[in-house]
């Protein structure tokens, strides 16, 4: 670079450094973290009454989004969780470009700042809905809108491959996240020691089981695109809400999603508890 010119990418990350030392974006994060959990509490009430027979339930975002607009002082609840959503997802993108500087391997640094990354674009989208429910317009269904783009991919040369590729990626990404449960290696990006021993123990314990939970949550979603691709058949792949009604329908499936529910449960809990405890 020649002499008096300014890096962009540095002045990117010193601003992005800037902005995550905030005191704002930290109490965003910790709110978001909250936020997080409390979507993710919902679909596990909706998950549960899939499990217990209610079949007309939509357990993914959409539906939780929907569910918490109908109770009373819904708009109030949205506004807060769209707020909390779009401040924990800045929080993530500054994580992304510039965090996890306690992390000495570099290739499981890049992995965290993708994970964070891709938080924080789940955290959008989430909020995105919740704006769009306070609009006045429905959530709707994810899983239209990804057989929809799971019918384009199949219209493509080598279209069942693309879909395979997609079962791959979010095989990976299961399987990443209940490794993550399993380690616990979550607890390296958190800082409980201002935690009660008997608190720590039960956060550990919450992050264990709803970390595995979501990667099985994620295993099913990659069997649907699997499916997907080996038949060529659009209307065999989907979201989250698909791949808990399919699971519910085999043997034991009813006993795997009461599992996933209470997982998704724990899951709500560890994000509202160690919420304040997450590394920035």
């Amino acid at each position: 670079m020649k002499p008096g010119k300014v890096d962009p990418v540095a002045g990117l990350v010193r601003r992005a450094r800037q902005v995550e030392n905030s005191r704002l974006v930290r109490f965003l994060g910790v709110a978001g973290w909250s936020a997080y959990g409390l979507v993710h509490l919902v679909i596990a009430g909706l998950a549960l009454q899939i499990a217990l027979g209610d079949r007309a339930e939509h357990a993914a975002p959409q539906g939780a989004i929907g569910k918490l607009a109908a109770q009373p002082l819904g708009t109030v609840v949205l506004v807060v969780l769209a707020v909390g959503l779009f401040g924990f997802a800045l929080s993530q993108f500054c994580l992304a470009l510039i965090g996890f500087g306690w992390v000495r391997e570099q290739a499981v640094r890049a992995t965290r700042q993708l994970g964070a990354a891709g938080r924080g674009v789940v955290a959008v989208s989430i909020g995105a809905l919740a704006v769009k429910q306070l609009m006045g317009s429905p959530a709707g269904s994810g899983n239209s809108r990804q057989q929809g783009l799971t019918a384009t991919l199949l219209t493509l040369p080598a279209g069942g491959l693309l879909v395979g590729l997609v079962a791959a990626v979010v095989l990976v990404v299961a399987v990443a996240t209940v490794r993550r449960g399993v380690l616990r290696s979550f607890e390296e990006d958190m800082d409980m020691r201002s935690f009660p021993g008997g608190v720590r123990r039960w956060v550990r314990r919450l992050g264990v089981v709803g970390w595995i939970a979501k990667g099985l949550a994620y295993l099913s979603i990659a069997g649907l695109f699997a499916a997907a691709a080996l038949s060529v058949d659009a209307r065999k792949s989907g979201g989250l809400d698909q791949a808990l009604h399919f699971l519910v329908g085999y043997p034991f499936g009813q006993v795997a999603l009461l599992a996933i529910a209470a997982g998704f449960a724990a899951f709500a809990v560890f994000c509202v508890a160690a919420a304040s405890a997450h590394r920035r």
